[in-house]
């Protein structure tokens, strides 16, 4: 036998040996013993050759020989090992881990009905984007909007539905949701039985299992709820009759404040070119902003007529805001709305008095002089804002 072919084949079975037991985080006793056994074997034939003068050395070596490698390719067709992972369990411990299922199994189908049940609370729509967000399903309150029994659409199909000018917009907003815009408020106009309709959809992103989900809700601006503006932001402000009571009121007390006439002077033209519920729908969205950035009391922007209205401001660092805006014309005063497919800047303009607790006028007096700097606004072609005393 060739000896180098030995010294290989040990060193192969040795490193089966380590790898396996490696690999699979287990020694394995009886290679390490076989190992061994021919390791001492074969030291004995060299180094004590006279304990094994029984046999010819010849014919040692070639038994040997074959011994080794029955024992390497033993070895190699044993690399592999199971690996344990169960454990001895008694009777008790089977019964708690069936108890334990049965809880778990319970209140998941508990989660699952809540879940349903609370769907059909829901006075608006829910809308499930799948995986891709080339499709989605509806609930039942959907069907109401658009007067249809479907409730799973395609993306095509569902943006075939909403109106020209708004389905770029529509698509566009879909395709860009990811997490670092985890959300979209949009409103747009959809086809029901060949009349559009405007609807809102308000929509959140989560991630599970990887993948981006996206969820939204879909309300329907019925036109036909509200006798006025049809808008319930516009029609549940105070009126001027409130104006008067809470400026009655604010005189009474120590602190200055700034009372501040607006009209929203293109809102005729958006009327005229868009129609009424865009202009509409402008004003509302006119109103949430300048409320969120000057006015976020509820009862301190006033509606005077369809398209004038009137704000308090009791802030001297809000109302130091509002002047560095118009001075400046940037858009914090004149703001570009984007309602479905239509894009339009609303121009105001404004007439301010600044209301001292030791001003001698009567309340007829402040809301006539405030008029009257709204009027200044609107004849100077050059400054679209007027502050009484300046």
């Amino acid at each position: 036998m060739n000896e180098y072919l030995m010294y290989a084949s040990y060193g192969l079975g040795i490193i089966l040996t380590i790898a396996s037991s490696v690999i699979y985080k287990k020694w394995r006793v009886w290679k390490i013993i076989l190992l061994i056994l021919l390791g001492g074997v074969y030291g004995i034939y060299i180094y004590k050759p006279n304990w094994l003068s029984f046999i010819d050395a010849t014919r040692f070596i070639d038994y040997f020989g074959y011994v080794l490698y029955a024992s390497v390719i033993l070895i190699a067709l044993n690399f592999t090992s199971k690996v344990r992972i169960t454990q001895n369990l008694t009777d008790y411990d089977f019964f708690e881990m069936e108890k334990e299922l049965d809880e778990i199994k319970s209140v998941s189908e508990l989660l699952r009905l809540r879940y349903i049940s609370t769907i059909g609370l829901v006075p608006d729509a829910l809308v499930f984007y799948n995986d891709n967000l080339d499709g989605f399903f509806v609930t039942d309150q959907f069907q109401k909007i658009i007067d249809l029994k479907q409730t799973e659409f395609t993306l095509d199909e569902y943006a075939n539905l909403i109106h020209e000018d708004d389905r770029t917009q529509y698509l566009s907003t879909i395709k860009k949701i990811n997490k670092k815009t985890p959300s979209f408020d949009l409103k747009y106009r959809i086809n029901r039985n060949g009349i559009f309709v405007w609807v809102e959809e308000r929509a959140k992103v989560f991630e599970f299992d990887k993948k981006i989900q996206l969820i939204s809700l879909i309300k329907g601006i019925d036109m036909k709820l509200f006798p006025e503006t049809l808008i319930h932001e516009i029609d549940s402000l105070p009126t001027e009759q409130h104006l008067v009571q809470y400026l009655t009121q604010a005189a009474k007390e120590p602190e200055a404040f700034y009372l501040v006439m607006i009209q929203l002077t293109n809102i005729p033209d958006i009327n005229q070119r868009f129609g009424r519920d865009v202009g509409n729908l402008m004003i509302s969205e006119y109103i949430k902003k300048m409320r969120y950035h000057f006015a976020k009391d509820l009862n301190s922007i006033f509606r005077i007529t369809g398209i004038q209205f009137a704000l308090i401001i009791k802030e001297q660092r809000k109302y130091e805001v509002l002047l560095r805006a118009l001075q400046s014309g940037g858009d914090l005063i004149n703001l570009a709305i984007n309602i479905g497919g239509i894009q339009q800047i609303v121009y105001p303009n404004l007439g301010i008095i600044k209301h001292e607790p030791w001003s001698t006028y009567s309340l007829n007096e402040f809301i006539g002089l405030a008029s009257k700097s709204l009027d200044e606004a609107i004849r100077n072609p050059k400054k679209n804002y007027s502050i009484f005393g300046e």
